[in-house]
This record gives C-alpha cells, structure tokens and sequence, in this order.
C-alpha cells in the first residue's frame, strides 16, 4: 500500500513537472554558436576558450556552454538577445542578434586587447609575502645556529 502511494506522487509530480516545462517547448526558440577569438604574444589571432558568453534579453540572462577549443553553444528562445564576449585583458565586445524559431545563427568574436594589466596580486600583497619569507628564514637560521646546553651527568 505505501509503495503504491508514493508511486502514484512520484508521478503527479512528473506530470507536473512536464506540464510546467510545456510552455518552453511550444515557444520554440533556435541556436547560437560560434568561436571567440583572441590575440595572442605575437599579435595572431587564436581561438580561446577562457571568454565569458552571455546573452542578455530583457531580464534574462544566459551563459554559453564553452570547450577548450574556443566554440560556444547556446540554446535561446525567442526574442531578440545582446550577446556579450568578455575576457580579463582584452576589450569587452557586444553584438545583438534575433533568434527565431528553428534558427541557427553563427556568431563570432574578435577581441582586441586592452592594454590594462591584469593584476594577479593586490599591489601590497608582494611585499607583505617577502617580509613574511624573510621572517621565516631568519627564524630558522636562528634555531640552526643556537647551540643546546649540554648536561653533564651527576657523579
């Protein structure tokens, strides 16, 4: 009898959860994919797979699923989207694109670099880290160097 009931809830909640997710599936909606491309050392241009992809429309915002060659892919509804390509160092780059049921669109980026440094330390971080290392050694070297007292055994 208790399985029963929980079986018959288990799949309510199924049916539920279909009927919810109906809505998106009748609204349709299409793709957008493509590569991000950077510069890199020597000035060419390679794709990248460290950008950020998001797609704003309306209050809605979508990230891109990425792989380490560079492509991103994204499953959009309907509407009209800005897509957003961003990477630290390099300019932020935006392009709007409409997405219509059943559509495929290809969207590519070219980022250029910023010329803004990419900090990977807070600017006092260096010398408190060098500080806290000498501090280190010269406490070892102390220790190394003290001489223990020797004991002389009682008679």
């Amino acid at each position: 009898m208790r399985i029963s009931v929980w079986l018959l809830v288990l799949l309510l909640l199924s049916g539920l959860s279909l009927l919810l997710g109906l809505d998106q599936a009748i609204a349709g909606g299409g793709t957008v994919e493509g590569f991000v491309y950077a510069r890199n050392y020597l000035g060419d241009y390679r794709q990248t797979g460290w950008a950020n992809i998001t797609a704003t429309g309306g209050a809605l915002v979508y990230t891109a699923q990425f792989n380490a060659g560079g492509h991103y892919f994204m499953i959009l509804p309907v509407g009209t989207y800005t897509i957003t390509a961003s990477l630290p160092g390099y300019d932020v780059v935006t392009k709007t694109v409409s997405v219509s049921d059943g559509s495929a669109t290809r969207l590519n980026f070219h980022l250029e670099q910023s010329g803004v440094p990419i900090p990977e330390f807070h600017q006092y971080a260096t010398p408190l880290v060098v500080a806290a290392s000498l501090l280190l050694v010269m406490i070892s070297v102390r220790k190394r160097t003290s001489v223990p007292e020797t004991r002389r055994p009682l008679d």
